[in-house]
């Protein structure tokens, strides 16, 4: 059976995927503080609007304006989307920190999961309304998630999960480990239906940036560790990972 994809647009990524993720699905992009996340997160949903989709972005800790600035560094001409109205930005991050927002919908309390589903809710309903394919970037999800128990964070992610299918769309969450205790995380990843893992580490003299597919549904895929870096186009896979002798 063959299942819908939704191609990132990472050389190599969509080979390992089969294709693409996996629509629709809920995706963890998690790793360690500076190694790539809000960057992978970002590639994917730019080649989303480059292939017509409708993309939103929820802002936990940049401001929408800063979002804009980082994608344009790496040539992606994000602003003209955001002009016709192809990217939207959900603000939770401005009223955080007294600042007016211009953007379309604004989160007062993102940590009132009640009013942030609520918004997202009504964003979806309004982006997608004539039916298209989306993506969706939340970044960070580690923020929102640093004073929730498990039963909290179950319950939003169940509700992540829902409007996902509701839409048919693609969500992208970012997460910082090492917020929550090791148990919880372990918890946490069992939830996504697809969990990217990025890690850096040293090893005889030499640093490693290595990601690799921890989960993905209804896919096969290779359990291997890819080395990455990062360039001025933006995420690149180099290959498998292979120790030095």
């Amino acid at each position: 059976m063959r299942y819908l994809r939704a191609a990132t647009g990472v050389n190599l990524l969509d080979n390992i995927l089969e294709g693409g993720l996996p629509r629709p699905a809920v995706v963890m992009i998690s790793g360690d503080v500076g190694v790539g996340k809000n960057l992978l997160a970002q590639q994917i949903l730019w080649y989303g609007l480059m292939s017509g989709e409708k993309c939103i972005y929820v802002t936990i800790d940049m401001f929408p304006e800063d979002v804009l600035e980082s994608m344009e560094r790496f040539g992606w001409n994000v602003r003209e989307y955001f002009e016709r109205e192809h990217l939207i930005f959900v603000d939770c991050f401005s009223p955080r920190v007294g600042h007016e927002s211009k953007a379309q919908y604004v989160v007062e309390n993102p940590f009132n999961v009640d009013e942030l589903l609520e918004t997202l809710s009504l964003a979806q309903a309004e982006v997608y309304s004539d039916g298209s394919y989306g993506r969706l970037v939340l970044s960070h999800l580690s923020t929102l998630l640093f004073t929730m128990d498990r039963e909290r964070i179950y319950h939003l992610m169940a509700k992540l999960h829902a409007e996902a299918r509701k839409y048919n769309a693609i969500y992208l969450l970012v997460y910082t480990e090492g917020v929550l205790d090791e148990n919880t995380e372990v918890f946490l990843r069992q939830l996504p239906d697809v969990v990217i893992r990025l890690k850096r580490f040293w090893k005889k003299g030499r640093a490693y940036r290595v990601m690799w597919i921890e989960k993905c549904v209804k896919t096969v895929y290779s359990k291997d560790r890819y080395v990455y870096r990062q360039t001025d186009r933006g995420f690149e896979i180099e290959g498998v990972l292979e120790y030095p002798t």
